[in-house]
C-alpha cells in the first residue's frame, strides 16, 4: 500500500480505538485486556516496516467524527464496485453518516471475483436469497423456515463477500462473490488506487466518508471525552 493509504488506515484505526475507549466507563478495562493478551499470547509490539510507523506519526492526533461525536468507522479490503449505505445495511438511522460511494476501481482487483464451494450437506435443505441492498449485497436469506443475515452468513461460511450469487453444481453450491469484506466505509484497494493518483490521505478519507470530519484530537475532541 502507498503511504497515503496507510495514513488513511491509521486515522481509521485511531478513530475506532478512541470510540471504544469513550464507550467504556472504565477505560482501564481495555488497556488491561490488551496487556493480558500480550502476556498470554506472547504478542510482540513491533513495526515490520518503517512506512507504518511513518503513517502513524504523519497523522498523529487525527480522527474522524460526526458532529463532534466518535462513531464506527468501518473498512474492508475490496468493495463490489460501490460501498454500502450504512442506514440500509444496518437498518438503523444512526448509521446514516456512512454513505455509499462509487469505488469502481475495485473491479480491477485481482481478487475482485472469488468462488466458494460448499457441500449441500453443510447447508439447509432450502436456501434462497430473499433480499439485497441497492449495491447488490445480500441482506437476508431464507434457510428452511429461518431468516439469516447476509453478512453474518457469508462470514460464517467463509464466503469472501456478502455480494454473492448461488449456483448448484452436482452436490455442491457455488457462491460467486464480488469484492472482499462487508463493503462498508473505506475500501483499502480503492483508497490505494486513489493514492496512486496522488490523492492525499485527507482526500481519500473525505471521499469514502463524506459525512465525517477529520479533526485533531488534541485541539478539537478532548472536550467530548
Amino acid at each position: 500500500y502507498r503511504i497515503e493509504t496507510l495514513e488513511a488506515q491509521a486515522v481509521i484505526a485511531r478513530s475506532n480505538l478512541m470510540r471504544k475507549l469513550q464507550e467504556q466507563a472504565d477505560t482501564g478495562s481495555i488497556l488491561c485486556e490488551i496487556s493480558n493478551n500480550i502476556k498470554q499470547k506472547g504478542w510482540v509490539w513491533k513495526i515490520p516496516q518503517e512506512c507504518y510507523e511513518t503513517a502513524v506519526k504523519n497523522t498523529q492526533g487525527q480522527i474522524l467524527t460526526v458532529d463532534g461525536e466518535l462513531k464506527l468507522v468501518p473498512y474492508h479490503e475490496i468493495s463490489a464496485g460501490e460501498t454500502r449505505d450504512g442506514e440500509e445495511a444496518f437498518h438503523d438511522s444512526q448509521y446514516a453518516y456512512l454513505k455509499s460511494v462509487d469505488s469502481s476501481a475495485d473491479k480491477d482487483a485481482a481478487e475482485y471475483l472469488s468462488s466458494t464451494y460448499v457441500s449441500e450437506q453443510q447447508l439447509p435443505k432450502e436456501l434462497a436469497i430473499s433480499s439485497r441492498d441497492k449495491r447488490g449485497y445480500v441482506q437476508s436469506l431464507m434457510a428452511d423456515d429461518n431468516i439469516l443475515e447476509g453478512t453474518a452468513f457469508a462470514s460464517g461460511m467463509g464466503i469472501a463477500s456478502p455480494a454473492f450469487s448461488m449456483q448448484k453444481l452436482d452436490d455442491r453450491i457455488r457462491f460467486l462473490s464480488k469484492g472482499k469484506g462487508h463493503g462498508l466505509g473505506f475500501s483499502q484497494y480503492g483508497g490505494n488506487e486513489m493514492a496512486k493518483e496522488k490523492k492525499s490521505a485527507e482526500e481519500i478519507l473525505e471521499f469514502y466518508f463524506p459525512e465525517m470530519e477529520l479533526v485533531d484530537i488534541y485541539r478539537d475532541v478532548l472536550q467530548y471525552l
